[in-house]
Protein backbone atom coordinates (compact mmCIF):
# COMPACT_ATOMS: atom_id res chain seq x y z
CA UNK A 1 0.00 0.00 0.00
CA UNK A 2 1.63 3.46 -0.72
CA UNK A 3 2.00 5.86 1.62
CA UNK A 4 -0.02 9.26 1.41
CA UNK A 5 2.00 12.20 1.62
CA UNK A 6 1.93 15.17 3.10
CA UNK A 7 0.71 18.28 0.62
CA UNK A 8 1.57 21.74 0.83
CA UNK A 9 -2.34 22.76 0.89
CA UNK A 10 -2.61 20.57 4.75
CA UNK A 11 0.48 23.08 5.76
CA UNK A 12 -1.07 26.05 4.57
CA UNK A 13 -3.96 25.27 6.58
CA UNK A 14 -1.94 24.27 9.72
CA UNK A 15 -0.06 27.90 8.93
CA UNK A 16 -3.29 29.56 8.26
CA UNK A 17 -5.01 28.22 11.57
CA UNK A 18 -1.75 29.07 13.84
CA UNK A 19 -1.66 32.42 12.36
CA UNK A 20 -5.10 32.69 13.27
CA UNK A 21 -4.18 31.55 17.00
CA UNK A 22 -1.31 34.21 17.37
CA UNK A 23 1.05 32.07 17.15
CA UNK A 24 4.04 31.58 14.69
CA UNK A 25 4.06 29.09 12.20
CA UNK A 26 7.89 27.04 12.45
CA UNK A 27 8.07 23.90 11.40
CA UNK A 28 8.05 22.13 14.96
CA UNK A 29 4.87 23.86 15.45
CA UNK A 30 3.50 22.80 12.16
CA UNK A 31 4.59 19.24 11.84
CA UNK A 32 2.47 19.01 15.64
CA UNK A 33 -0.29 20.93 14.27
CA UNK A 34 -0.29 18.56 11.66
CA UNK A 35 -0.32 15.61 13.68
CA UNK A 36 3.08 14.54 13.91
CA UNK A 37 3.45 13.68 10.40
CA UNK A 38 5.77 14.33 7.92
CA UNK A 39 9.12 15.03 8.01
CA UNK A 40 10.70 18.31 9.08
CA UNK A 41 12.30 18.93 6.10
CA UNK A 42 9.66 18.59 3.60
CA UNK A 43 7.49 20.98 5.97
CA UNK A 44 10.60 23.45 5.46
CA UNK A 45 10.49 23.18 1.92
CA UNK A 46 6.24 23.44 1.77
CA UNK A 47 6.60 26.75 3.84
CA UNK A 48 9.58 28.33 1.86
CA UNK A 49 7.33 27.70 -1.04
CA UNK A 50 4.01 29.38 0.72
CA UNK A 51 6.21 32.69 1.79
CA UNK A 52 7.33 32.65 -1.78
CA UNK A 53 3.73 32.49 -3.31
CA UNK A 54 2.38 34.88 -0.43
CA UNK A 55 5.72 37.18 -1.05
CA UNK A 56 4.45 40.32 0.35
CA UNK A 57 3.00 38.56 3.41
CA UNK A 58 6.31 37.21 4.90
CA UNK A 59 7.77 40.27 3.82
CA UNK A 60 5.23 42.10 5.85
CA UNK A 61 6.06 40.23 8.66
CA UNK A 62 9.54 40.53 8.42
CA UNK A 63 9.03 44.45 8.18
CA UNK A 64 6.34 44.31 11.24
CA UNK A 65 8.58 42.48 13.38
CA UNK A 66 11.80 45.33 12.45
CA UNK A 67 9.13 48.19 12.88
CA UNK A 68 8.08 46.47 16.60
CA UNK A 69 11.84 46.11 17.56
CA UNK A 70 12.31 49.62 16.83
CA UNK A 71 9.62 50.86 18.81
CA UNK A 72 10.98 48.58 21.90
CA UNK A 73 14.55 49.74 20.96
CA UNK A 74 13.12 53.53 21.43
CA UNK A 75 10.96 53.04 24.11
CA UNK A 76 14.02 51.50 26.06
CA UNK A 77 16.07 54.48 25.25
CA UNK A 78 13.55 56.73 26.10
CA UNK A 79 13.07 55.19 29.67
CA UNK A 80 16.65 55.17 30.19
CA UNK A 81 17.25 58.48 29.52
CA UNK A 82 14.10 59.49 31.80
CA UNK A 83 15.61 57.10 34.33
CA UNK A 84 18.83 58.90 33.86
CA UNK A 85 17.59 62.20 34.05
CA UNK A 86 15.34 61.45 37.33
CA UNK A 87 18.24 59.79 39.01
CA UNK A 88 20.28 63.05 38.52
CA UNK A 89 18.01 65.02 39.71
CA UNK A 90 17.18 63.02 43.22
CA UNK A 91 21.03 63.02 43.61
CA UNK A 92 20.58 67.22 43.43
CA UNK A 93 17.68 66.84 45.72
CA UNK A 94 19.44 64.73 47.68
CA UNK A 95 23.02 66.57 48.15
CA UNK A 96 20.70 70.28 48.85
CA UNK A 97 18.90 68.18 51.81
CA UNK A 98 22.09 67.46 52.95
CA UNK A 99 23.21 70.71 52.72
CA UNK A 100 20.63 72.38 54.43
CA UNK A 101 20.72 69.95 57.20
CA UNK A 102 24.34 70.66 57.75
CA UNK A 103 23.11 74.07 57.82
CA UNK A 104 20.71 73.30 60.47
CA UNK A 105 22.75 71.34 62.33
CA UNK A 106 25.56 74.19 62.79
CA UNK A 107 23.06 76.82 63.86
CA UNK A 108 21.98 74.13 66.49
CA UNK A 109 25.36 73.26 67.52
CA UNK A 110 25.98 77.40 67.96
CA UNK A 111 22.62 77.25 69.77
CA UNK A 112 23.62 74.62 72.17
CA UNK A 113 27.25 77.03 72.91
CA UNK A 114 25.00 79.81 73.31
CA UNK A 115 22.91 78.04 76.43
CA UNK A 116 26.07 75.47 77.35
CA UNK A 117 27.72 79.70 78.23
CA UNK A 118 24.37 81.22 79.62
CA UNK A 119 23.92 77.54 82.23
CA UNK A 120 27.87 78.67 83.59
CA UNK A 121 27.07 82.30 83.81
CA UNK A 122 23.66 80.96 85.37
CA UNK A 123 24.97 78.57 87.91
CA UNK A 124 27.96 81.02 89.11
CA UNK A 125 25.97 83.84 89.90
CA UNK A 126 23.71 81.19 91.66
CA UNK A 127 26.55 79.92 93.59
CA UNK A 128 27.18 83.91 94.65
CA UNK A 129 23.98 84.98 95.68
CA UNK A 130 22.65 88.32 93.69
CA UNK A 131 24.28 90.64 96.69
CA UNK A 132 28.11 89.20 96.02
CA UNK A 133 28.44 90.94 92.83
CA UNK A 134 31.64 92.33 93.76
CA UNK A 135 32.92 89.68 95.37
CA UNK A 136 32.58 87.97 92.31
CA UNK A 137 35.22 90.10 90.71
CA UNK A 138 37.34 88.86 92.80
CA UNK A 139 36.78 85.41 92.56
CA UNK A 140 36.92 85.59 88.67
CA UNK A 141 40.91 87.11 89.01
CA UNK A 142 41.52 84.11 91.38
CA UNK A 143 40.13 80.86 90.84
CA UNK A 144 38.91 81.11 94.42
CA UNK A 145 35.64 81.99 96.27
CA UNK A 146 35.61 85.32 98.03
CA UNK A 147 38.18 86.92 98.82
CA UNK A 148 40.68 84.17 98.37
CA UNK A 149 41.15 81.17 101.11
CA UNK A 150 38.67 82.65 103.59
CA UNK A 151 39.07 79.64 106.14
CA UNK A 152 42.40 79.60 105.87
CA UNK A 153 42.82 82.69 107.06
CA UNK A 154 40.41 82.69 109.56
CA UNK A 155 42.85 79.74 111.05
CA UNK A 156 45.82 81.78 110.40
CA UNK A 157 44.12 84.32 112.63
CA UNK A 158 44.17 82.50 115.68
CA UNK A 159 46.97 80.82 115.34
CA UNK A 160 48.90 83.77 114.61
CA UNK A 161 50.22 82.57 111.36
CA UNK A 162 51.16 85.65 109.18
CA UNK A 163 49.05 85.80 106.28
CA UNK A 164 49.12 88.12 103.25
CA UNK A 165 45.57 87.55 101.72
CA UNK A 166 42.73 89.98 100.53
CA UNK A 167 40.82 89.01 103.85
CA UNK A 168 43.93 89.90 106.05
CA UNK A 169 44.77 93.33 104.12
CA UNK A 170 41.43 94.39 105.00
CA UNK A 171 40.98 92.84 108.80
CA UNK A 172 44.32 95.10 109.13
CA UNK A 173 42.86 97.86 107.71
CA UNK A 174 39.89 98.22 109.60
CA UNK A 175 41.68 97.73 112.83
CA UNK A 176 43.87 100.86 112.41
Amino acid sequence: MARSGLTKSQVREARDRLLAEGRHPSVDALRHALGDIGSKSTIHKYVKELRNEDGDAGTRREDTGRALQALVDELADRLHADTDERLRQLRLDHEQALRERDRELAALRNTVATLTARVRQLEAEAQFGADDAPLRHWHDRQGLGGFGQFDMSILNSRSFVADASPFDLIRAAARS
